[in-house]
Protein backbone atom coordinates (compact mmCIF):
# COMPACT_ATOMS: atom_id res chain seq x y z
CA UNK A 1 0.00 0.00 0.00
CA UNK A 2 1.03 3.55 -0.01
CA UNK A 3 2.81 5.77 2.62
CA UNK A 4 -0.41 8.30 2.97
CA UNK A 5 -0.40 8.42 6.37
CA UNK A 6 3.03 7.13 7.55
CA UNK A 7 3.89 7.82 10.80
CA UNK A 8 0.11 9.72 11.72
CA UNK A 9 -1.49 8.15 14.91
CA UNK A 10 -5.28 7.39 13.86
CA UNK A 11 -8.55 7.35 15.86
CA UNK A 12 -11.16 5.81 14.43
CA UNK A 13 -14.78 5.70 16.51
CA UNK A 14 -17.31 2.48 15.97
CA UNK A 15 -14.44 0.77 14.85
CA UNK A 16 -14.97 -2.84 15.37
CA UNK A 17 -17.44 -3.71 12.47
CA UNK A 18 -18.26 -2.53 9.24
CA UNK A 19 -16.74 0.91 7.70
CA UNK A 20 -15.40 1.59 10.60
CA UNK A 21 -13.34 -1.18 10.96
CA UNK A 22 -12.39 -0.54 7.21
CA UNK A 23 -11.13 2.70 8.04
CA UNK A 24 -9.25 1.49 10.93
CA UNK A 25 -7.17 -0.96 8.84
CA UNK A 26 -6.97 0.62 5.72
CA UNK A 27 -4.76 3.24 7.64
CA UNK A 28 -2.31 0.86 9.09
CA UNK A 29 -2.06 -0.62 5.21
CA UNK A 30 -1.57 3.22 4.58
CA UNK A 31 1.60 3.52 7.46
CA UNK A 32 0.31 4.78 10.19
CA UNK A 33 2.36 4.01 12.99
CA UNK A 34 -0.90 3.64 15.73
CA UNK A 35 -4.28 2.94 15.22
CA UNK A 36 -7.12 3.71 18.38
CA UNK A 37 -9.97 1.57 17.76
CA UNK A 38 -13.01 2.74 19.38
CA UNK A 39 -16.72 0.80 19.82
CA UNK A 40 -18.94 0.16 22.54
CA UNK A 41 -17.58 -3.98 21.55
CA UNK A 42 -14.46 -5.30 20.48
CA UNK A 43 -15.87 -8.44 18.65
CA UNK A 44 -16.97 -7.57 15.04
CA UNK A 45 -20.51 -7.84 13.93
CA UNK A 46 -18.85 -10.04 10.90
CA UNK A 47 -16.90 -12.18 13.04
CA UNK A 48 -13.34 -13.04 12.79
CA UNK A 49 -10.32 -11.12 14.66
CA UNK A 50 -10.96 -8.26 16.57
CA UNK A 51 -9.71 -5.05 14.77
CA UNK A 52 -6.57 -4.07 16.99
CA UNK A 53 -5.41 -7.98 16.47
CA UNK A 54 -5.33 -7.30 12.66
CA UNK A 55 -4.23 -3.94 12.97
CA UNK A 56 -1.17 -4.89 14.59
CA UNK A 57 -1.04 -8.16 12.19
CA UNK A 58 0.05 -5.27 9.83
CA UNK A 59 2.74 -3.80 11.59
CA UNK A 60 1.39 -1.17 13.65
CA UNK A 61 0.59 -0.75 17.15
CA UNK A 62 -3.38 -0.81 18.13
CA UNK A 63 -4.99 -0.27 21.44
CA UNK A 64 -9.02 -1.44 21.50
CA UNK A 65 -10.98 1.24 23.84
CA UNK A 66 -14.49 0.67 24.97
CA UNK A 67 -16.27 4.14 24.39
CA UNK A 68 -19.90 5.59 24.57
CA UNK A 69 -19.68 8.27 21.81
CA UNK A 70 -23.30 9.67 23.04
CA UNK A 71 -21.07 10.81 26.55
CA UNK A 72 -18.52 13.57 26.22
CA UNK A 73 -16.35 12.22 28.87
CA UNK A 74 -16.06 8.74 26.79
CA UNK A 75 -14.83 11.11 23.79
CA UNK A 76 -12.21 12.39 26.05
CA UNK A 77 -11.01 9.17 27.61
CA UNK A 78 -10.50 8.27 24.58
CA UNK A 79 -8.70 10.97 23.34
CA UNK A 80 -6.27 10.10 26.51
CA UNK A 81 -5.12 6.93 24.77
CA UNK A 82 -3.71 8.47 22.18
CA UNK A 83 -1.16 10.70 24.29
CA UNK A 84 0.50 7.30 24.55
CA UNK A 85 1.66 7.55 21.21
CA UNK A 86 2.13 11.60 20.58
CA UNK A 87 -1.52 12.64 20.17
CA UNK A 88 -3.90 12.41 17.20
CA UNK A 89 -3.13 13.48 14.11
CA UNK A 90 -6.20 12.15 12.66
CA UNK A 91 -9.52 11.71 14.40
CA UNK A 92 -12.28 9.52 12.60
CA UNK A 93 -15.79 9.89 13.97
CA UNK A 94 -17.48 7.23 12.24
CA UNK A 95 -19.27 5.57 14.65
CA UNK A 96 -23.16 5.61 13.89
CA UNK A 97 -26.45 3.47 14.11
CA UNK A 98 -29.87 2.75 12.07
CA UNK A 99 -32.87 2.08 13.46
CA UNK A 100 -35.15 -1.17 12.89
CA UNK A 101 -37.99 1.17 12.21
CA UNK A 102 -37.30 4.42 10.30
CA UNK A 103 -39.56 7.15 8.65
CA UNK A 104 -42.20 9.68 9.00
CA UNK A 105 -43.69 8.17 12.45
CA UNK A 106 -40.13 7.50 14.07
CA UNK A 107 -40.46 6.77 17.85
CA UNK A 108 -39.56 9.66 19.64
CA UNK A 109 -37.44 7.45 22.01
CA UNK A 110 -35.63 5.90 18.63
CA UNK A 111 -35.21 9.25 16.99
CA UNK A 112 -33.45 10.69 20.37
CA UNK A 113 -31.26 7.65 20.61
CA UNK A 114 -30.23 8.27 17.04
CA UNK A 115 -29.18 11.84 17.35
CA UNK A 116 -27.36 10.69 20.53
CA UNK A 117 -25.51 8.61 18.57
CA UNK A 118 -24.92 9.99 15.24
CA UNK A 119 -25.01 13.74 16.05
CA UNK A 120 -23.92 14.42 19.36
CA UNK A 121 -21.53 11.53 19.45
CA UNK A 122 -19.69 13.14 16.29
CA UNK A 123 -19.58 16.67 17.42
CA UNK A 124 -18.09 15.66 21.14
CA UNK A 125 -15.27 12.80 19.65
CA UNK A 126 -14.25 16.05 17.00
CA UNK A 127 -14.66 18.62 20.17
CA UNK A 128 -12.03 16.55 21.95
CA UNK A 129 -9.76 15.66 19.27
CA UNK A 130 -9.73 19.29 18.44
CA UNK A 131 -9.02 19.92 22.35
CA UNK A 132 -5.54 17.71 21.82
CA UNK A 133 -4.67 18.80 18.31
CA UNK A 134 -4.76 22.56 19.91
CA UNK A 135 -2.83 21.20 22.81
CA UNK A 136 0.21 19.42 20.90
CA UNK A 137 -0.08 22.03 17.89
CA UNK A 138 -0.79 19.61 15.73
CA UNK A 139 -2.22 20.63 12.25
CA UNK A 140 -4.50 17.70 12.96
CA UNK A 141 -7.50 16.34 10.24
CA UNK A 142 -10.47 15.65 11.62
CA UNK A 143 -13.15 13.11 9.67
CA UNK A 144 -17.00 12.88 10.08
CA UNK A 145 -18.89 10.04 8.73
CA UNK A 146 -21.59 11.65 6.85
CA UNK A 147 -24.04 9.27 3.99
CA UNK A 148 -25.45 9.95 0.83
CA UNK A 149 -28.42 10.12 2.93
CA UNK A 150 -27.50 13.23 4.41
CA UNK A 151 -27.19 14.53 0.74
CA UNK A 152 -30.79 13.43 -0.34
CA UNK A 153 -33.51 12.21 1.66
CA UNK A 154 -35.60 9.30 1.50
CA UNK A 155 -38.95 8.16 3.13
CA UNK A 156 -37.44 5.63 4.61
CA UNK A 157 -34.80 7.24 6.67
CA UNK A 158 -36.22 10.46 8.34
CA UNK A 159 -34.60 10.12 11.22
CA UNK A 160 -31.22 8.67 9.82
CA UNK A 161 -30.58 11.53 7.30
CA UNK A 162 -31.49 14.13 9.32
CA UNK A 163 -28.90 13.48 11.43
CA UNK A 164 -26.43 12.84 8.79
CA UNK A 165 -27.63 15.92 7.21
CA UNK A 166 -26.75 17.49 10.51
CA UNK A 167 -23.44 15.92 10.19
CA UNK A 168 -22.76 17.33 7.02
CA UNK A 169 -23.26 21.02 8.20
CA UNK A 170 -21.27 20.51 11.28
CA UNK A 171 -17.84 19.44 8.64
CA UNK A 172 -18.26 22.86 7.34
CA UNK A 173 -18.71 24.84 10.30
CA UNK A 174 -15.86 23.28 12.36
CA UNK A 175 -13.68 23.59 9.28
CA UNK A 176 -14.71 27.48 9.78
CA UNK A 177 -13.82 27.32 13.73
CA UNK A 178 -10.71 25.35 13.17
CA UNK A 179 -9.18 26.72 10.28
CA UNK A 180 -7.24 29.06 12.36
CA UNK A 181 -5.36 26.46 14.34
CA UNK A 182 -4.56 24.46 11.09
CA UNK A 183 -6.91 21.80 11.92
CA UNK A 184 -8.63 20.39 8.89
CA UNK A 185 -12.47 19.37 8.83
CA UNK A 186 -13.80 17.40 5.98
CA UNK A 187 -16.78 14.59 5.58
CA UNK A 188 -17.21 11.41 3.89
CA UNK A 189 -20.62 10.69 2.33
CA UNK A 190 -20.82 6.88 1.58
CA UNK A 191 -23.21 5.61 -1.19
CA UNK A 192 -24.27 1.73 -1.11
CA UNK A 193 -21.51 -0.16 0.73
CA UNK A 194 -21.79 -3.75 1.03
CA UNK A 195 -21.49 -4.17 4.92
CA UNK A 196 -23.39 -6.53 7.16
CA UNK A 197 -25.69 -3.29 8.32
CA UNK A 198 -26.65 -2.51 5.13
CA UNK A 199 -27.43 -6.24 4.47
CA UNK A 200 -29.64 -6.39 7.93
CA UNK A 201 -31.27 -3.11 8.05
CA UNK A 202 -35.00 -3.21 7.90
CA UNK A 203 -36.27 -1.34 4.67
CA UNK A 204 -32.39 -0.49 3.28
CA UNK A 205 -31.70 -4.13 2.85
CA UNK A 206 -34.56 -4.73 0.37
CA UNK A 207 -33.68 -1.10 -1.70
CA UNK A 208 -30.26 -2.22 -1.85
CA UNK A 209 -30.74 -3.90 -5.38
CA UNK A 210 -32.71 -1.07 -6.84
CA UNK A 211 -29.73 1.39 -5.68
CA UNK A 212 -27.42 -0.82 -7.27
CA UNK A 213 -29.31 -1.21 -10.73
CA UNK A 214 -29.14 2.89 -10.88
CA UNK A 215 -25.61 3.71 -9.63
CA UNK A 216 -23.58 4.54 -12.80
CA UNK A 217 -21.01 1.83 -12.15
CA UNK A 218 -23.41 -0.72 -11.54
CA UNK A 219 -22.44 -1.95 -8.33
CA UNK A 220 -22.01 -1.81 -4.54
CA UNK A 221 -19.24 -0.06 -2.87
CA UNK A 222 -16.90 -1.87 -0.40
CA UNK A 223 -15.83 -0.86 3.15
CA UNK A 224 -12.02 -0.69 2.09
CA UNK A 225 -13.07 1.83 -0.49
CA UNK A 226 -14.21 4.42 2.05
CA UNK A 227 -11.04 3.43 4.23
CA UNK A 228 -9.00 4.81 1.46
CA UNK A 229 -11.27 7.98 0.89
CA UNK A 230 -11.07 8.99 4.84
CA UNK A 231 -6.54 7.93 4.29
CA UNK A 232 -6.77 10.53 1.63
CA UNK A 233 -8.16 13.06 3.79
CA UNK A 234 -6.50 12.58 6.54
CA UNK A 235 -3.04 12.35 4.29
CA UNK A 236 -1.12 15.25 3.95
CA UNK A 237 -2.23 14.76 0.16
CA UNK A 238 -5.15 17.04 1.16
CA UNK A 239 -3.40 19.69 3.15
CA UNK A 240 -5.90 22.51 1.68
CA UNK A 241 -8.81 20.26 1.67
CA UNK A 242 -11.12 21.30 4.52
CA UNK A 243 -15.31 21.86 4.47
CA UNK A 244 -15.30 19.94 2.09
CA UNK A 245 -18.15 16.32 1.86
CA UNK A 246 -16.35 13.98 -0.05
CA UNK A 247 -19.24 11.75 -1.56
CA UNK A 248 -18.47 8.15 -2.39
CA UNK A 249 -20.85 6.64 -3.82
CA UNK A 250 -20.29 5.27 -7.82
CA UNK A 251 -22.46 8.16 -9.12
CA UNK A 252 -25.48 7.36 -7.34
CA UNK A 253 -26.02 11.21 -6.21
CA UNK A 254 -25.12 12.28 -9.75
CA UNK A 255 -28.17 10.90 -11.83
CA UNK A 256 -31.86 10.54 -11.25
Amino acid sequence: MSNLLNGKVVVVTGASSGIGRAIATRAAEHGAKAVIVSDLTEAPREGGEPTASVIEALGASARYVRTDVSKRADNDALLTVADEFGGADVFVANAGITLPTDGADVPEEDYRRLMSVNLDGVLFGAQAAARQMKARGKAGSIVLMASMGGIAGAGITVAYSTSKGGVVLMAKSLADALGPDGIRVNAVAPGTIDTFLLRTSPGIAEAVEGFRQRTPLRRLGQPSEIGDAVAYLGSDLSSYVTGHVLVVDGGLLAVI
